[in-house]
């Protein structure tokens, strides 16, 4: 079982008879208990299947994007969480099944596609439906989380909204298989970038705006082209100022910051599956020569190409 610090597990034992049994009402019976009643509980449950990666995993989840842990779970039985007074803010999006959750001193129904947004400070719970399948993502942040996060939140108590059933699932997956296997660390940050671009669209009720889609498809198909702000903006349909504006929106980067994260992660995949030499790649990648892509992929990921092209190599 993974704890989180500032969280009490409660465990299901011959000592605590009396709370079994209160469970066994809960969990057959209708009504569901006052929550007022409820006690600080982080039980997984024992028929429960879960990949979860953690800032101890990967230290620029926490350091750089706030993020404390995220994951994808199914479980059948036993899974409950109460949080009376969680220190992080989470995002948990009912994939397939059903779970019952905690709203406004309530019991719902959580079905697919809907999403339980979990503020700090702010009594919560939720479990599987008794007798049902439930497979759910979820990210935990630090505190009320990020600016870009916190400043799309609608309620300061739990709320719902509805969302892509897979809308985390698929990052959070990835993100996991890359951490366990090639772990490389700009693959891995993309993930956690997928993470946040679609929690933060999916709290300010967006998907991603069409302009967009049609700059990066053009950007993406000439990326060595000498690009400035102006010529993207061209290619948006829109002033500099509100491409500016639409970037930060859906990326939290400006549309230059956005451009060389394109580059320098094709010049990653470059380097670790290509033979092509760093003046070939630079050439591709839209830098001026070999020394100016050194510096720039040096400085943006710790390392410099040559010992990446290493470490892939070794890790392939």
């Amino acid at each position: 079982m993974l704890l989180l610090k500032g969280f009490r597990p409660y465990f299901y034992d011959e000592t605590h008879q009396r709370d079994n049994l209160f469970m066994d009402v809960w969990l057959g019976a209708s009504p569901y208990p006052s929550p007022g009643n409820l006690a600080e509980t982080h039980d997984v449950g024992p028929d429960t299947w879960a990949r979860i990666t953690s800032h101890l995993d990967f230290p620029i989840l926490l350091e750089k994007y706030g993020i404390i842990m995220g994951g994808h779970t199914v479980t059948r039985r036993g899974n409950l969480f109460i949080r009376k007074n969680p220190v992080t803010t989470q995002m948990l999006v009912c994939c397939s099944g059903e779970a019952v959750a905690l709203i406004d001193d309530r019991w719902v129904t959580l079905s697919p596609g809907m999403a339980y947004i979990t503020p700090r400070k702010k009594q919560h719970a939720y479990f599987a439906s008794p007798g049902k399948e439930m497979e759910f993502s979820w990210v935990i942040f630090e505190g009320d989380g990020p600016e870009s996060i916190r400043s799309y939140m609608r309620r300061d108590q739990p709320y719902i909204i509805s969302v892509d059933p897979n809308l985390l699932s698929f990052p959070l997956l990835g993100l996991y298989n890359e951490t366990i296997h090639l772990k490389d660390e700009l693959t891995m940050e993309s993930w956690v970038q997928l993470v946040i671009t679609y929690t933060r669209r999916a709290l300010a009720g967006n998907e991603l705006d069409p302009r967009l889609r049609r700059l990066w498809i053009a950007v993406e198909a000439d990326i060595s082209r000498d690009w400035t702000c102006e010529s993207l903006a061209s290619i948006a349909r829109v002033s500099e100022e509100h491409l500016r504006r639409l970037c930060h929106l859906a990326y939290g980067l400006s549309p230059i910051k956005r451009l060389y994260y394109l580059r320098l992660r094709l010049a990653s995949e470059l380097l670790a599956y290509t033979e092509l030499g760093m003046e070939q790649i630079a050439e591709r990648t839209g830098y001026s020569d070999a020394a100016t892509l050194s510096r720039a992929f040096s400085r943006n990921r710790g390392i410099s190409p040559a010992r990446y092209r290493r470490q892939m190599r070794l890790n392939q």
